[in-house]
């Protein structure tokens, strides 16, 4: 068997960084999707921070600097549609040191799929895992269907929901952590809701909305809403949230109406996956399946990327597996960790309740987005890379 050939379980962002940063280092990674090919559906994301500096180093930053949106402003807007606070992109931009871009999850994962394609990266998509035995000098995939296939070692890269972990390290429930908010995103004609170019945000009691031109035709609409329930996932759709919004402000009703059922829809609780392990015998996880980090750290995408830079890294400057999967849980656990904690606390405040003062929150909007507040919110959000002095 190929000493460097390693199972990634996840064509998403955080498996295809990691076959990408394999591929370059000298391994063989074989990347299995379950979906028939690139996700359709997801959210607009702030790009910057850990993501640009690991895009960086794959050398994907020109590519992604081609894809622009028409946004030139972040509006916070009342139910009239009136802006009561007005954030002009490039001071955004400024306290970033200008690295800083709009991107939607389905453009990044686009272009880091043409790359590992380009380097010769195996990608099978439609293929489920189905059980996996370890071996002294490997690790057997079984797969749906039956075909069986071998592999030095197994990553899983498969989300929050991850296979790679319940077969593993047990069932899901014993290592999440519920926040009590649920996102939803999807994309619709703008043709009756011109937003002009800004990205504009509306919020009220217990339910949001976030509006980001993609052209002239399209806006694309991330829904952040409070619900106890636990365990609502895909299979809740858009009469779901039609429901959910009923009586809401500004456009916010209006668009749910627009959206075609049968167009994607991104529908996820913000659940957190803490693990005191990431790695057992021959398999190790990244991103989501073991560390996840949803909407209200603001840079979830960006440590999964993160964690398969750093597990490809310590994979080529190490002699065993034992040895690189413990330098990349020792290196980048800590700040998953932090971030989570961060990020529990945001969430209770990530959405107005119904005992929030409208008037005070705006008002700490205001001073966060001032010159001198971008400046500790940078911070709190990712600014400097976890990389940064590393090689």
């Amino acid at each position: 068997m190929d000493r460097t050939r390693i199972l990634i379980s996840g064509g998403g962002t955080a498996g295809l960084t990691l076959a990408i940063a394999l591929k370059q280092t000298g391994f063989e990674p074989v990347v299995i999707e379950r979906e028939s090919a690139l996700r359709p559906a997801g959210f607009m994301m702030d790009f910057f921070g850990t993501g640009w500096d690991v895009a960086d180093r794959l050398g994907l930053i020109e590519r992604l600097g081609t894809i622009t949106y028409p946004i030139e402003a972040v509006k916070f807007v009342d139910p009239s549609g009136a802006p009561y606070l007005e954030i002009p992109v490039d001071r955004l931009r400024n306290a970033l040191a200008r690295r800083y871009l709009y991107l939607r999850r389905q453009d990044l994962e686009r272009i880091m799929a043409e790359r590992a394609r380009e380097l010769g990266v195996e990608l099978r998509y439609r293929t489920l895992l189905h059980s996996l035995t370890e071996r002294a000098d490997g690790v057997r995939a079984t797969f749906a269907g039956g075909q069986v296939d071998d592999f030095a070692l197994v990553i899983g890269a498969d989300g929050v929901h991850s296979r790679v972990r319940t077969l593993m390290f047990g069932p899901q429930r014993q290592y999440e952590r519920f926040l009590g908010l649920y996102v939803a995103a999807f994309h619709v004609e703008r043709d009756a809701h011109p937003l002009g170019s800004a990205c504009k945000l509306y919020e009220e009691s217990d339910r949001s909305a976030f509006l980001y031109p993609i052209d002239d035709k399209r806006l694309d609409a991330t829904y952040v809403f409070r619900n106890d329930e636990r365990g609502l996932g895909a299979g809740h759709n858009i009469y779901f949230l039609r429901a959910h919004y009923r009586g809401a402000g500004w456009i916010a009703e209006d668009l749910l109406h627009a959206f075609r059922p049968d167009d994607p829809l991104y529908f996820e609780g913000a659940n957190q996956i803490i693990m005191p392990q990431w790695h057992r015998g021959r398999v190790a996880l990244i991103g989501d399946a073991c560390g996840c980090l949803p909407l209200p750290a603001r840079d979830g995408s960006h440590m999964a990327m993160a964690g398969a830079f750093v597990l490809a890294r310590e994979l080529a400057r190490h002699n065993s597996h034992e040895d690189a999967f413990r330098a990349y849980q020792d290196f980048l656990k800590p700040h998953v960790d932090r971030r989570q904690s961060n990020a529990a606390r945001l969430s209770r405040y990530f959405v107005p309740s119904k005992r929030s003062n409208p008037w005070l929150r705006r008002l700490v909007m205001r001073l966060l987005f001032s010159n001198f507040g971008l400046r500790t919110l940078t911070r709190q959000i990712g600014a400097r890379s976890v990389l940064a002095g590393q090689s």
